[in-house]
């Protein structure tokens, strides 16, 4: 009867201790949500993407929940620039909508901003382009603040510097 009771505890209690032990490395190793800044300066929406020093913006997206239709990936693309105007653009401080930070406008904006959006990047690291993330906008969140030269509010309602937004990132060497 023993037997019988240690291998059916050694049966059901291993397999539990594996999976409670790579769950835990999972939640561990899950990526860290970051937050995007963003503030209105003379009308137009600036925003600040947190960045490694080894990286570079390469271009930028608006884009917008589809409801109920099924297209894609659900999703709509509002906006989408390429090649950054200046070394300031390149480090991830950049407007969005318009031709002021970027040289190439893949997909000019034909209909007004929502309320609440997402900025996508695209970026540059070691020579390689690619999708870096996005962070979300709350344009009526921007109403009720009041932001320093240097603040930027982010989607969670905290007010971050430049610094702090890139603080954000864990980078290679730190």
């Amino acid at each position: 009867m023993r037997s019988l009771l240690r291998a059916t505890l050694t049966t059901v209690l291993l397999p539990l201790g594996a999976v409670a032990g790579l769950s835990s490395c999972v939640l561990t190793n899950a990526p860290v949500a970051m937050d995007f800044g963003y503030r209105l300066e003379g009308g137009d929406i600036l925003i600040a993407v947190p960045l490694c020093p080894a990286e570079t913006v390469h271009g930028a997206r608006i884009e917008t929940g589809v409801d109920g239709e099924g297209r894609g990936d659900g999703f709509e693309t509002l906006w989408s620039a390429s090649g950054p105007r200046s070394p300031e653009v390149s480090r991830g401080v950049f407007f969005v909508d318009g031709v002021r930070s970027f040289t190439t406008q893949e997909e000019p904006r034909s209909k007004p901003l929502p309320k609440v959006f997402y900025v996508s990047t695209r970026t540059a690291s070691a020579g390689e382009v690619e999708e870096a993330g996005s962070g979300s906008v709350d344009l009526g969140g921007l109403k009720s603040v009041t932001l320093g030269e240097d603040e930027f509010l982010t989607y969670r309602g905290r007010i971050m510097t430049r610094e702090e937004i890139n603080a954000q990132r864990t980078c290679p060497g730190d």
